[in-house]
């Protein structure tokens, strides 16, 4: 291809596209000002987002927003495990899911149903022709990570492994991006590292959120930081999609991480404060989760838990 055919080529992937934006809310008892910061600035989100580059766009239409809502297993919650509230365009209607949703409540022993509410986002309505961003948020980790107090310690019977999830979500061109609750997320054990890890195998980030007053900058700063590498994700698609199905799954991580530092992109260019432990150690157990098969593999190689 002329080098000026495929540099239009490129660029026209990142304008004019579409988006179709997943909020996976926690639910539980600790969240309701998260709840209530994504109610208060929903319009300010949706209006950025239009507004950006990338999507250049006076559609209503080319930005979708959904929501699913997650609380824990029985017995430890008996009201509801996940909710969901699919795509839809129209602000009115957007803000009728917003209303809709229940307050925050529940919950039982720290780890909640994270991974029902990850498995049930690939159920969602995505259309194929547009950009598919999942934001998660919350300030708990899944059952089955090694996190302390967890009723489920090797997983819920019945629940899929978040890792093939994760894997699946890649496969469907999904990008997961999670917004770490701070501190409370850090006081679990191994809770950081594995959604560094989870994340990292969709090409995702983690963004830590010390106040929920600047929620909304962490969730337009994630959904466009998507668009921003989506030519490199959608220019090496079909190398990728043949990669997740192979025995090792951690070559899909290293292969796109590879591609981004050749083009000049990480998967951690969201400017926001670090305020995260990024040791030799720490980095080793982020690898560990994102190539591991599953859970109880990646459980036996970690050499210390955090």
């Amino acid at each position: 291809m002329d080098p000026a055919t495929q540099q239009h080529t490129f660029a026209s992937r990142t304008h004019g596209l579409k988006l179709d934006l997943l909020f996976i809310l926690d639910l539980t008892g600790s969240q309701q000002p998260y709840i209530d910061s994504v109610k208060a600035s929903i319009n300010a989100i949706c209006a950025e987002i239009l507004g950006s580059d990338h999507l250049k766009s006076a559609q209503p239409g080319d930005l979708r927003v959904a929501f699913i809502g997650f609380r824990d297993h029985p017995p430890q919650d008996d009201t509801f495990v996940t909710r969901k509230w699919d795509f839809v365009s129209d602000r009115t209607k957007i803000h009728a899911n917003l209303r809709s949703l229940p307050g925050a409540d529940g919950g039982g022993d720290g780890p909640e149903a994270v991974t029902a509410a990850l498995a049930r986002a690939l159920t969602m309505s995505w259309r194929n022709d547009c950009n598919k961003v999942a934001v998660l948020v919350s300030d708990a980790p899944p059952h089955g990570i090694g996190s302390q107090g967890d009723y489920w310690p090797y997983g819920v019977p019945g629940v899929p492994d978040p890792l093939d999830v994760a894997r699946e979500m890649l496969k469907n061109k999904i990008t997961l991006h999670f917004i770490a609750c701070e501190p409370s997320l850090s006081r679990f054990h191994n809770a950081l590292d594995f959604y560094r890890g989870l994340t990292r195998i969709t090409a995702g980030i983690v963004v830590p959120l010390l106040d929920s007053k600047v929620m909304s900058t962490c969730i337009i700063g994630s959904a466009l930081e998507s668009l921003g590498i989506q030519d490199l994700i959608n220019e090496y698609r079909a190398t990728l999609e043949e990669l997740v199905p192979s025995r090792d799954p951690s070559l899909v991580v290293k292969y796109l991480h590879a591609l981004m530092h050749v083009r000049g992109r990480t998967a951690d260019q969201l400017i926001m404060e670090n305020i995260y432990d990024a040791s030799g150690e720490r980095k080793e157990n982020v690898e560990i989760w994102s190539s591991a098969r599953n859970l109880a593999d990646a459980k036996a190689r970690l050499k210390r838990y955090y």
